[in-house]
């Protein structure tokens, strides 16, 4: 089948709620590579409500890895599951804001919402990591939409959908099922054009932030991610699918302010499984994103606390930390002004995050 005019870039851009995933006639190499659920909103999702911010007040470098509220960095290998990889990290940042060291089960949250939608995993617990770690075969075997026509069943040589009728994989996620720590309670939708300084005001509150950006394959794989730590720019007339990320900070650099996010490609993409995204390719690249509100169960799955400042408010580097914010607590109001409660120029000079 030939590819509609435009290129499939371009059909892929203009997905909606009501047409297929991925789309009929696509070359299987493509379809691998997309995880559906980062090609359409959530449905039922609240509208994010803007807050009134100060921007003169807003920290200059917000790092949530050096405040140890940032989870590890997880690898969804050869299976289109972006999207739920991206959802796992955002609770585990959940949990580091309880002080908890809690890592959840990508594996879990992509067999919820494969061939359906993220908001399928609404207001369902999702289980930890140590009850059910990820494995890419397993993932594959549950794939009901991009994958299931793509290669991850010959890359690991089983058969994308089989998982449903196998008792064993469904005991396995009975189990996951009956032993969550943490519940999405809702998705709040940032529209694309939002204020970057609405999504560096939530950083700065300790939250990471689920985002869908215009994909570019070729600069996302070009050797200049790990050389620099930045993703190389691309017209955004270049990109197509949608691929999901999680914003964990941002800087003040020579050239304005960056964007620090987390891929799920594993440590070994960029530097540490982090990069750095500009500003003014944010605000052209970004098709949506979200904030996700959660509760957690009363007993952490993985016990202890975890590293670094969790539960301060906001840490500098070769400093000590400075307490959160009257309004920073979990979750933080949707009003109200933000103010950092220090002067700003304090944070001038600052070094650069962690692994960049």
């Amino acid at each position: 089948m030939a590819p509609p005019a435009g290129g499939w870039s371009t059909l892929l851009g203009s997905l909606s709620q009501d047409l297929p995933c991925p789309a009929p006639g696509m070359p299987k190499e493509l379809a691998s590579m997309i995880d559906c659920a980062a090609m359409k909103k959530v449905a039922g999702a609240t509208s994010f409500i803007p807050r009134q911010i100060v921007a003169a007040t807003l920290p200059r470098y917000v790092d949530l890895d050096e405040r140890g509220l940032s989870g590890p960095v997880k690898d969804q290998q050869q299976v289109g599951a972006c999207a739920g990889f991206a959802v796992s990290s955002v609770l585990d940042n959940v949990a580091r804001r309880s002080q908890r060291g809690d890592v959840s089960s990508p594996l879990h949250v992509f067999t919820t919402y494969t061939g359906n939608g993220l908001e399928t995993i609404r207001g369902r617990p999702m289980t930890a990591e140590t009850v059910w770690p990820y494995d890419p075969s397993r993932a594959c075997r549950f794939a009901r939409d991009g994958s299931q026509v793509g290669s991850c069943g010959s890359y690991y040589g089983v058969s994308p959908g089989s998982a449903w009728s196998d008792p064993g994989l469904m005991n396995e996620r009975a189990r996951a099922d009956a032993s969550g720590f943490v519940r999405i309670d809702q998705f709040e939708e940032l529209a694309e054009g939002t204020d970057p300084n609405q999504m560096a005001a939530l950083l700065a509150d300790g939250e990471s932030i689920w985002v869908a950006l215009r994909f570019y394959r070729p600069a996302w794989q070009s050797p200049e991610v790990e050389r620099t730590g930045y993703l190389p720019y691309y017209p955004p007339e270049s990109a197509g699918e949608n691929h999901a990320v999680v914003l964990e900070g941002y800087r003040v650099g020579p050239y304005g302010r960056e964007f620090v996010f987390k891929n799920s490609w594993g440590q070994g993409w960029g530097r540490n499984g982090r990069a750095i995204i500009p500003e003014s390719m944010l605000r052209t690249h970004m098709n949506w994103g979200y904030r996700i509100r959660a509760t957690l169960s009363s007993t952490p799955t993985d016990g202890g606390s975890p590293p670094g400042n969790a539960g301060n408010g906001l840490c500098i580097p070769g400093l000590a930390c400075l307490p959160a914010p009257g309004n920073a607590s979990w979750p933080s109001t949707s009003t109200g002004t933000w103010q950092l409660p220090m002067n700003p120029s304090v944070l001038q000079g600052l070094p650069v995050p962690r692994g960049f």
